[in-house]
């Protein structure tokens, strides 16, 4: 979404990603890099810092550096921008020590914390999409934070795309008069999937899980005979349409830095059940939009309950969802990262200066 809207706004971009990646982001090219895979999350690959970045950069002479959920790759663009003296832009998407604390490695979570705070902190700017996830990190050392939420597209997710034909697919033979309640997200150990057994157990509530990974065959061993259904991944106007066509959003993951699931579902007209942990917790409003959990698998039951025997207030936070939804435009999001560009412009200007005073100071 950056990238198209930078290009709209008559900006040439310049991508280095994941070797992976496709060619082109519209008309702007990418540069594929080296990359790994991580064992645990198989969808996900990791690129490498790599020197040739400096030849394209040399042949495209960038004005500002934006650095996308730093890992290993982005050192390399930091690093680039800071010789050329201009502009770096860090955003925080991805909270990797604790995803590596969910997978017991405690001492790789150090690690990557102290990494991943130099790299933001050699940052002009760091954007990070939530107030929860911004105190983290003011905690933890971190500098020069500003907040920049996501937005969602009300269009590709409504209401309207509600269909019989997709509430058909959710159920999947189930009782037609069940609360549909949806999960959309990876199948990984961070997304605490368990924590909805006690819903999917409750009558009357019909579990669908969107999406795969990992532990997509541990995940379906564990639901066996509460007749969950796994549908896989969905993408485009299926996702949209399946989305609009549930009763109910849960969403138990308790790493997410921002859960652009959980907007998209309240887009879709669907109330939000979510923990009360991570960036989850800026997007929905308590007996508003939806409910904010404990990680208790019988909380979650609970809410599931609650709006199953409560269709007027199921309702009624349908519509609260919508409306929160419809404030948060994609437009309005862009428009504030106009303003965090040009304060990293500033930022870089009083960096620079100070540096020449200090060389004028000490010509030694």
């Amino acid at each position: 979404m950056t990238t198209r809207y930078l290009q709209a706004t008559g900006r040439e971009v310049l991508v280095f990603a994941p070797d992976i990646a496709p060619s082109h982001v519209g008309p702007s090219k990418v540069i594929p890099m080296p990359s790994i895979g991580v064992r645990v999350a198989p969808e996900t690959r990791i690129a490498l810092p790599n020197l040739l970045i400096n030849r394209h950069l040399d042949a495209f002479q960038p004005d500002l550096v934006h650095l996308f959920s730093p890992a290993l790759l982005s050192v390399s663009g930091m690093l680039a921008g800071r010789r050329r003296q201009i502009p770096v832009i860090a955003n925080y998407q991805t909270d990797i020590p604790t995803y590596a604390n969910h997978y017991g490695l405690s001492l790789f979570a150090h690690l990557s914390r102290d990494w991943l705070r130099f790299i933001h902190n050699r940052s002009h700017l760091t954007l990070v999409p939530s107030n929860y996830t911004l105190a983290q990190l003011q905690k933890a050392g971190y500098k020069r934070l500003k907040r920049w939420g996501r937005g969602v597209n009300t269009t590709h997710f409504s209401p309207e795309h509600r269909s019989s034909e997709w509430r058909d697919r959710l159920l999947n033979g189930r009782d037609p008069k069940s609360l549909v309640v949806i999960y959309v997200g990876r199948l990984a150990n961070e997304k605490r999937i368990d924590l909805l057994l006690d819903a999917a157990r409750t009558p009357g509530i019909a579990l669908t899980i969107i999406g795969d990974g990992a532990r997509r065959d541990e995940l379906e061993t564990l639901f066996a005979g509460t007749g969950t259904h796994f549908m896989g991944y969905l993408f485009g106007e299926a996702l949209a349409h399946a989305y609009a066509s549930a009763d109910l959003f849960m969403f138990p993951s308790p790493s997410e830095t921002f859960g652009q699931v959980v907007q998209e579902a309240m887009a879709s007209g669907l109330p939000a059940v979510v923990i009360n942990q991570g960036g989850v917790v800026d997007l929905v409003e308590e007996g508003e939009t939806g409910y904010i959990c404990p990680p208790e698998a019988a909380a979650f039951a609970a809410a599931a309950r609650r709006l199953r025997d409560n269709p007027e207030q199921r309702a009624k936070m349908a519509d609260q969802a919508r409306r929160y939804a419809e404030a948060h435009p994609w437009s309005t999001i862009m428009a504030q990262l106009e303003t965090y560009y040009a304060e990293a412009y500033t930022v870089n200007k009083r960096v620079l200066k100070r540096q020449r005073f200090i060389t004028v100071r000490n010509p030694s």
